[in-house]
């Protein structure tokens, strides 16, 4: 038979007296049912008296345990079948193994035995400044890390009840590969310093606040070598101790909850069959959804949570969320002046916004289902344009549910079955097609008579800005192992297959937090495997990681560590993963290399190199990379040399320089200054083109030469002559056939010094506007029109196209009589825009369309 305890690979402690044999045959005796269904290849569990705390036994995953009472099955199986699968299971599984504690060794008794470092030998970092973007996301070491291969071996979750932090760069061992070696042998592994922390092991360059406190706390710190040593020497199950002994019985209730979880699920799943059965008996009405037996379903609609209790972590978001939906009425009658304790009560709609598949509209769906109102549900692939808002959503908002209209009055009095709330979900998925969308739903935000519960994953977009302080902004982060670790472990149990609770972590890395994603990655590995442990854990992650494309700030942050370009980094992070990197965002991310390179403190110099050696070696090789650039955006297109231009512009000029910044990373200012050179040619060519009658000079040469000379002269004389000027600047303009548009750009392009934004200010206003008066009143000289461009009635420019089907030869062609030459050049004059013609006497015909009412004008001759 298989013991209860070998699914989470615990030991009990040994009873204080042993009970009768006759007690403990009875007991094993009683075979539980685990499902209702008469196949022979149910599992079947015995319970067993407890075996003694220092004996883990052999972990091995079964079906979950239910008594046999509570699930009624239709067809009890054969007795043969049940003696056949007992003592299958009674030859498969291992005798169970008794722990070496080693006569009471404790883990502070192996820790003495280790030699503490010298804090004073330790290399500490220098100018160290706070990394914003580096605090609370993703670690910047490697999950996937192999372990070790000269590594010691150590006893089963020997490192249990310690909590362990890394800091610094270790010689041999990467930070990734070494933290998972500690959580593989069940310690915690944390980032800071803390009174709890049992042991600190350090590196170079670890960090001056943390050496402190170290020194503050008096922690035990050792080196590398230090630990291998302690994971060679602690006892299984982490030995004597209370932090041990406090560990183990942390686990022995996670153990419990997860048990009783699935027991729950088997009678939920039990009283659903069974009502189904007697709807199909009486002919009631059963919905599509509620047919799909079990084992057909998806694992992630099978275990979906069905109240918030088994909701995965942002407690605090779904609090606050559920009290603003439940006071939202009472907020409704003191017409949202009343904002409360947390200030909710000002706000008609709420916006969930985090990253995908962490439980958002889960959680909305089951707090509008528990506080008893109806659903009215958009999402992305919806339309959701202006127009169909206002015919859809618009006409929803003052209206209440049919579902709770047709209620008993009564009971729309005591509940909220009466209204129903409108969830809109991927709101930052509006696209090009719903024009209007984003505008009016903002709108509605503000006056609905209907709570209205809005989710995105971004949400500081340019596209959401229309929403700020509009809705109730609630954040959902992604959840921790400790969160997701019961309810995995409730899905192994009941699903039977064998899960690791210390590799809970590395899956959770490797989906980066997405709940859903590790649910259908158990499913999948259900079918082939039926053990997810250390042994496979890397091969899972690795298949199974998520790619997501970084943004250029994570980017240049991961190109400028230090880390990735040491030996130890290199082996983990190789050239291929620097180079896709680059192709993450390929057009941003030389250009925050190059933005960024200079701020950064080189941490990988070779013997006798400078910074400042390293900086223009950086330098030129960005430098080539434009080279390289242009080959491939050029004419010949030669795309093939995009690998060669990531490692010139991007992972060579890095490496150079990579240790860690001194500031902020700064968004490229290439894209601004570009813009703005475009700009100033476009102007400068218009005032080339304007002068083109008056001078002979380039663009190049009207710059330095003219520009300078004609500031003074437009310049000078408003600031000293005031409106007395105002004449002989407008001759000069004419004489050079510059408009008024054309003062303001030159007075535009002074730099440095000859910058005209101060002189300009000290212009009395008086004589701008006379200036602009006395200008619009006059006619001016135009230069040159634009030509190969006609003007047809409609005033709009026609261009003809040429028709080659037709072709007559110019010599054999007919010369048009003289009649049809003067009336092309009559058409062509009323064409000419700057001609007027005199209007011929005659009533003028009104426009098609409009009504001819009113007075008429005369027209002169």
């Amino acid at each position: 038979m298989v013991d209860i305890t070998d699914f989470f690979n615990k030991s009990k402690k040994k009873p204080t007296s042993a009970p009768k044999p006759s007690a403990v045959k009875e007991k094993s005796k009683e075979v539980i049912d685990l499902d209702d269904d008469d196949d022979d290849d149910d599992s079947l569990l015995e319970i067993k008296p407890a075996k003694p705390r220092r004996a883990p036994p052999k972990r091995s995953m079964t079906e979950p345990i239910v008594k046999k009472e509570e699930v009624k099955t239709e067809a009890e199986p054969q007795p043969k079948a049940v003696k056949r699968r007992i003592a299958e299971s009674n030859k498969v599984d291992a005798p169970v193994k008794k722990a070496k504690t080693e006569g009471g060794t404790t883990a502070q008794d192996v820790l003495n035995s280790i030699p503490s470092l010298d804090l004073s030998t330790v290399h500490v970092k220098e100018d160290i400044k706070f990394d914003f973007r580096k605090s609370g996301g993703p670690s910047s070491s490697d999950a996937s890390a192999d372990m070790p291969m000269d590594f010691p071996e150590g006893a089963s979750n020997c490192l249990l009840g310690l909590t362990i932090v890394f800091t610094g760069v270790l010689p041999n061992l990467e930070r990734g590969a070494v933290e998972a070696v500690a959580k593989r042998y069940g310690a915690k592994v944390t980032k800071s310093i803390s009174s709890r922390t049992s042991v600190v092991v350090l590196g170079d360059d670890a960090g001056p606040k943390k050496l402190e406190k170290i020194k503050q706390l008096k922690i035990k710190a050792i080196d590398e070598d230090g630990f291998k040593q302690l994971i060679s020497g602690m006892p299984e199950e982490g030995g004597e101790g209370e932090a041990a002994e406090k560990a183990r019985k942390k686990r022995e209730e996670e153990e419990a909850k997860a048990l009783k979880e699935a027991q729950d699920l088997i009678k939920q799943e039990n009283i659903r069959k069974q009502t189904m059965s007697m709807a199909q008996k009486s002919g009631e009405y059963i919905k599509n959804e509620d047919k799909i037996r079990d084992e057909d379903k998806l694992w992630t609609v099978k275990y979906a949570p069905t109240n918030l209790n088994q909701m995965c972590g942002n407690k605090s978001s779904i609090l606050k969320l559920k009290n603003w939906l439940l006071n939202w009425n009472m907020n409704k009658k003191s017409g949202f002046k009343n904002p409360g304790r947390d200030g909710s009560g000002v706000f008609r709609s709420a916006m969930l916004y985090g990253p995908p598949g962490i439980g958002k509209t889960t959680a909305a769906h089951l707090i509008a289902k528990e506080l008893g109102y109806d659903i009215l549900e958009q999402n992305a692939s919806d339309v959701r344009s202006k127009s169909l808002l206002n015919a859809g959503v618009k006409n929803a908002l003052d209206n209440m549910s049919v579902i709770g209209y047709f209620k008993h009055k009564d009971e729309i009095e005591e509940s909220n079955g009466k209204n129903f709330v409108v969830i809109m979900d991927e709101v930052d998925g509006m696209s090009g097609g719903d024009r209007g969308g984003v505008g009016q739903l903002a709108q509605f935000c503000r006056k609905t008579s209907t709570p209205m519960i809005l989710i995105c994953n971004e949400r500081n977009l340019p596209k959401m800005r229309p929403f700020d302080r509009t809705c109730l902004d609630l954040q959902f982060r992604r959840p921790d192992a400790n969160s997701i670790k019961s309810r995995l472990m409730t899905i192994a149990i009941r699903e039977g297959f064998k899960l690791d609770p210390n590799v809970i972590d590395r899956l959770v890395q490797a989906t980066r937090g997405d709940i859903r994603q590790i649910i259908n990655l158990l499913s999948t590995i259900s079918t082939t495997t039926k053990s997810i442990n250390h042994e496979n854990i890397k091969q899972i992650s690795d298949s199974w990681q998520k790619n997501i494309a970084l943004k250029p700030f994570d980017i240049t942050h991961k190109l400028l560590d230090g880390h990735i370009y040491n030996e130890v980094g290199s082996n983990t992070f190789t050239l291929n993963d620097k180079i896709a990197l680059y192709f993450d965002d390929l057009d941003f991310t030389p250009l925050m290399i190059q933005e960024n390179y200079i701020n950064s403190k080189p941490g990988n110099l070779s013997p006798g190199e400078t910074h400042l050696q390293a900086v223009a070696e950086a330098a030129d090789s960005i430098s080539q990379g434009d080279l390289v650039e242009r080959k491939i955006r050029s004419a010949e297109q030669l795309w093939s040399l995009l690998p060669l231009h990531a490692v010139l512009s991007s992972v060579r000029p890095a490496s150079k320089v990579a240790g860690h910044m001194t500031g902020r990373i700064n968004f490229t200012t290439w894209l601004g200054q570009n813009s703005k050179t475009n700009k100033y040619y476009r102007l400068l060519q218009e005032l080339q083109y304007h002068t083109k009658l008056r001078t002979s000079a380039d663009k190049a040469s009207l710059r330095l030469e003219y520009l300078p000379i004609l500031k003074k002269r437009l310049l000078s004389p408003l600031l000293k002559e005031g409106v007395d000027s105002i004449p002989s600047i407008i001759e000069l303009m004419d004489d050079y056939y510059l408009t008024k548009e054309d003062w303001d750009t030159i007075m535009e392009f002074m730099v440095g010094p000859e910058r005209t934004d101060a002189l300009i200010k000290k212009i009395p206003s008086s004589v701008k506007s006379a200036f602009t008066r006395k200008y619009n009143g006059m006619t001016h000289p135009v230069a040159i029109y634009r030509a190969g461009v006609t003007v047809g009635s409609g005033g709009a420019a026609q261009q003809g196209t040429p028709d080659f089907e037709d072709v007559v030869d110019a010599d054999t062609a007919a010369a048009p009589p003289d009649d049809e030459d003067n009336n092309k050049e009559d058409d062509d004059l009323k064409k000419d825009k700057l001609i007027k013609q005199k209007a011929r006497p005659g009533k003028r015909k009104p426009a098609s369309g409009k009504a001819t009412g009113g007075k008429k004008r005369k027209v002169k001759a």
